[in-house]
């Protein structure tokens, strides 16, 4: 509405008083929305405390998450992070379209103290949504928390629709701020996996996310098993997908030994990419990028 015509209309001394204050007050609103936000981030770029990125995982600028591809019969996962002054209370949901798209799981990420700093860890799935936070943690207590975190798993069925979907994270926070996925259910399908109870290691919290990674990639046991306890174990999982569905490639090019060279190549620069090597524990998602094209190389009866 404006000030004149089908609006109405101010008198002169009121404009004069109020408008040289539009700009402070817009400024200060935008102060407090940018305050407040919510973040998604891929399962390799940990989040502390304070919103910043784990020294152990820090590269480049982290991928930003807008439209994924995830395959079929596997877990995609990523962090939701969310970051307000202390005292503020939130609710925090997850919603997809269409409702049946995929299985949602979301679990609340403990941070651990390590000798370089915090870093989110130990994992509690939660059995309702939406779910209510406050910030600082209570449960966590560390001294000026400023951010949440919880880890997004998401279940491709494997008779998903080859086609996207839309997921939204939805934070209150006495308004709503949305963050949408467009998400993209490629042809390849993960074979079924080894379910094992027994003990698999997995590296110290300390170290890179992509080390969780690397162990599942050195091993080369299509293992997996439940219910992931940590983001390492979750990392690790996901990971033994990626060999699972490389197997089913020529091996020649995606077997074991291959994929380790190529994982080398990689963290050294000296692949056949024209693109710059990644630095940090995102540099793993350059070697599923490369599994999940030539998967899709295969004609999608293939799967």
């Amino acid at each position: 509405m404006g000030t004149s015509g089908a609006g109405f209309n101010l008198p002169t001394p009121a404009c004069g008083r109020i408008f040289p204050r539009l700009p402070t007050l817009l400024a200060a609103m935008a102060g407090a929305l940018a305050a407040q936000s919510v973040d998604i981030y891929s399962e390799f770029s940990r989040v502390d405390p304070f919103g910043e990125i784990v020294a152990a995982d820090r590269g480049a600028q982290p991928r930003e998450i807008l439209s994924p591809a995830v395959v079929r019969n596997a877990w995609a996962s990523f962090h939701v992070v969310i970051t307000a002054p202390p005292k503020t209370t939130y609710l925090l949901y997850v919603a997809t379209n269409p409702l049946d798209a995929c299985r949602v799981a979301l679990y609340k990420e403990h941070f651990e103290k390590t000798a370089a700093g915090w870093a989110p860890d130990r994992l509690t799935e939660l059995t309702r949504l939406p779910d209510f936070g406050v910030i600082p943690d209570p449960a966590d207590g560390v001294d000026g928390q400023t951010t949440r975190a919880y880890l997004l798993d998401l279940w491709i069925p494997p008779n998903a629709n080859v086609a996207r979907f839309r997921l939204e994270v939805q934070l209150k926070v006495g308004y709503w701020v949305v963050r949408p996925m467009e998400v993209r259910v490629i042809a390849p399908r993960v074979p079924d996996l080894l379910v094992t109870t027994e003990p698999v290691p997995l590296p110290p919290v300390a170290s890179g996310a992509d080390a969780a990674a690397l162990a599942a990639l050195l091993d080369g046991k299509e293992r997996t098993y439940p219910p992931p306890e940590t983001v390492r174990a979750i990392i690790r999982r996901n990971a033994v997908q990626d060999m699972a569905l490389a197997s089913r490639l020529d091996a020649a090019a995606a077997g074991p030994q291959a994929l380790r060279q190529r994982w080398e190549a990689l963290r050294s620069g000296s692949d056949d990419s024209a693109i710059p090597p990644v630095a940090g524990a995102e540099r793993y998602l350059r070697l599923r990028d490369w599994i999940y094209r030539e998967a899709q190389r295969k004609p999608v009866e293939f799967w």
